[in-house]
């Protein structure tokens, strides 16, 4: 690609970004880019590259919400129905995050025998509530005992 459509490109590129009322349709960038001194052909050239991508519309910003992670057998087995329903309330409301889930799940895998509600509690107070204030402590805890989680 030649220097001049580069250029061409960069410039329309940011008179999009400062003004983007005043670029709106294909005419206005042409004029724009003609009072600004460059070719018809350039033009033409910035335009064939900018155009379809600005019809594309904006990518979405969010973030997606992300799908629950299945528990391998062995995690399913090891947990008793309680404790999994407990844990899947605190990952619906998303009080604990993906990294902070996969530590409780790798912590309950190394007690033994199977796992219910107390050691889930147990796991919760010690290791991950201690690093939290007390009101996402209770709002945890609400949704660990199968209320929604209040924050205020």
């Amino acid at each position: 690609m030649k220097p001049s459509v580069v250029k061409a490109v960069n410039a329309l590129l940011r008179g999009i970004e400062e003004s983007p009322e005043s670029l709106e349709t294909e005419s206005k960038m042409r004029s724009w880019l003609v009072g600004q001194g460059y070719s018809r052909r350039d033009i033409d050239a910035a335009l064939k590259i900018v155009v379809p991508r600005l019809a594309e519309g904006p990518y979405p910003v969010e973030e997606a919400p992300r799908p629950p992670r299945q528990l391998a057998l062995y995690e399913h087995a090891k947990l008793t129905p309680e404790a999994r329903s407990a844990l899947a309330r605190l990952d619906m409301h998303e009080i604990m995050g993906p990294m902070e889930r996969e530590a409780l799940i790798e912590r309950l895998m190394q007690l033994e025998g199977e796992l219910d509600v107390e050691a889930l509690d147990y796991l919760l107070s010690t290791f991950f509530c201690t690093m939290r204030n007390v009101e996402m402590q209770n709002a945890m805890f609400n949704t660990f005992e199968g209320f929604g989680p209040t924050l205020h």
